[in-house]
């Protein structure tokens, strides 16, 4: 490892991240990008020497699903990422981690040769390609494939299953996009990064498998407590033999599962592809190395659970009628739509009236002095693009000052 010292070693993450605008893929700016732009990065990714990439089967509508294999090591290490077609931060992170490792002569090169010969990474980016062209969770049979891993009715889930059996992985990463709502137990901080090792019976056994991956997950934690502050959380760890997660850990994969959740006004979620690229690098690097034997499962252990306790907007006390007498709270949240361009637009719904002490806003509001302009009437479930409440005459709440907020 002669071109990286000692302590870069120990602090790769910290010198990833400051080095990640060199070896971000440019070309990909948004969550939902086009199928031709993905089909250019996997034609250049074929033409590589470094990659291998194969067709190894196809979608129900019959797009391709490729594997991309990094490495000619004895340790084997697997990820896929788009099992949810609208869950496309991770897929941006491999495509950033895939221009990284094909890149050479700067201080990384030794760390690339390392991984080169200790490890073989396969990887099946964009899994649900068809659910990717139309934005839904589930594939184009409309069958969540996270649900699917004992049936294998989805094409799909037949050929991730075949392909993880014959990898017979150390390592496996399941990587997910997660509601932006989430919050760290019930704390007013949204979820940033959430962490599994998932549990392979229902007895929740620490099992081999699951103790690989909940040190690898406590490095994780390590790596981002700094910069996430309150902001990481694992899910609940009870058992579900319909998903991928529990089912490999029960083959012995090492099964972690990484999902990215809200990072503020950010709703590209720029920040957390960043951290996606990063953290995986630096797993791979742990993995090659051996250093995750050495780490514990305190920290990880010690991450609260997602909670849905956060809302975008919450408006405490407010007027529901024109009369203004009639007062409650009023949780507002996005609603996220396909405009028709194949955009990702948003508008905002009116979640739910009443009793909303339970819940922490992300913007908090005191409303027991506004009034309701006259053109205007608060619905629960209705969809709104502009709301206005009045106080002293004058504009004192628009939807439209949020709604300039969301970072394109």
């Amino acid at each position: 490892m002669g071109g990286l010292d000692p302590k870069t070693l120990i602090l790769m993450y910290h010198s990833l991240s400051e080095n990640y605008e060199q070896f971000k893929e440019s070309r990909i700016t948004k969550r939902r990008f086009s199928e031709s732009l993905w089909e250019e990065l996997i034609h250049e990714w074929s033409q590589h020497p470094l990659f291998n990439v194969t067709e190894i089967g196809k979608t129900f509508e019959g797009r391709a699903i490729n594997q991309v294999r990094f490495g000619i090591g004895p340790i084997h290490i697997c990820a896929w990422s788009q099992m949810h077609g609208d869950e496309a931060t991770a897929t941006k992170a491999l495509a950033d981690i895939f221009r990284f490792l094909s890149q050479s002569e700067d201080h990384f090169d030794s760390y690339r040769e390392l991984l080169h010969q200790k490890i073989s990474f396969f990887v099946i980016p964009r899994l649900n390609a068809d659910g990717a062209e139309r934005w839904t969770r589930e594939t184009a049979l409309g069958i969540d494939m996270n649900r699917d891993a004992q049936s294998l009715f989805s094409p799909e889930a037949k050929i991730l299953s075949n392909w993880a059996d014959t990898i017979s992985p150390v390592f496996a990463f399941n990587l997910h996009d997660q509601n932006r709502l989430y919050s760290v137990g019930s704390s007013p901080h949204q979820t940033h990064i959430a962490l599994l090792a998932t549990t392979g019976d229902e007895h929740g056994t620490w099992t081999p498998s699951r103790i690989r991956a909940g040190k690898l997950a406590n490095r994780m934690c390590k790596n981002i407590k700094g910069e996430l502050i309150n902001k990481i959380a694992k899910w609940s760890d009870e058992y579900n033999s319909r998903a991928f997660g529990d089912t490999f850990q029960s083959r012995g994969y090492g099964l972690l599962l990484l999902e990215s959740g809200g990072a503020g006004w950010d709703l590209e979620k720029h920040s957390l592809r960043k951290i996606n690229a990063c953290l995986l690098l630096d797993a791979l690097y742990s993995i090659a190395m051996g250093s995750w034997k050495s780490e514990s499962l305190e920290l990880y252990q010690q991450l609260q659970t997602n909670e849905r306790c956060i809302v975008d907007i919450k408006l405490k006390n407010a007027p529901l009628k024109i009369n203004q007498s009639i007062r409650a709270d009023i949780a507002i949240n996005l609603k996220e739509q396909i405009g028709e361009k194949g955009e990702i637009t948003y508008s905002w719904i009116i979640e739910d009236i009443g009793d909303m002490s339970i819940y922490h806003g992300l913007t908090e509001i005191d409303a027991s002095t506004f009034e309701l302009i006259n053109n205007h009437a608060i619905e629960k479930e209705v969809t709104y693009t502009q709301l206005q409440f009045k106080e002293g005459g004058k504009i004192a709440f628009q939807l439209s000052d949020f709604t300039n907020k969301i970072k394109k």
